[in-house]
């Protein structure tokens, strides 16, 4: 995910792309975790995915989240999987295959990436990818 770079088309999340091998994967490092590579790219994220899984926190741990809070891990369409929190709705209504979308806020000099249901995308709530 590149928090620095909020000009991209699909907003600043974004993966790495492996030139060689075709893997996309967050984090950007030297290379490619699959094939070693080091011809590498940057491609923008559509922001759309699915809760893969998740727990709701009920105690803080960070002044900046009042509980109860959701961390959830995301399946994003195009393949990767990231950490972050659903915002938007009550923690009681998150659910393993929620359709979900990328909020975009600014918080100090960086840009997180958060998550909230896609009430576009609620026809089918299957498993995620």
């Amino acid at each position: 995910m590149s928090a620095a770079n909020p000009k991209t088309a699909a907003g600043p999340l974004e993966a790495t792309l492996c030139k060689a091998c075709g893997h996309l994967f967050l984090l950007r490092g030297p290379v490619c975790p699959r094939c070693w590579s080091s011809n590498l790219a940057t491609r923008p994220l559509s922001g759309h995915g699915r809760v893969a899984t998740f727990t709701v926190y009920r105690q803080q741990y960070d002044p900046g989240h009042v509980p109860p809070y959701v961390i959830a891990l995301i399946a994003l369409n195009e393949g990767p999987r990231m950490i972050s929190n659903i915002v938007g709705c009550a923690p009681e209504s998150v659910r393993v295959g929620m359709p979900v979308r990328a909020r975009f806020e600014r918080r100090g000099e960086r840009v997180l990436a958060l998550f909230e249901p896609d009430v576009s995308n609620t026809a089918s709530q299957g498993e995620p990818r």
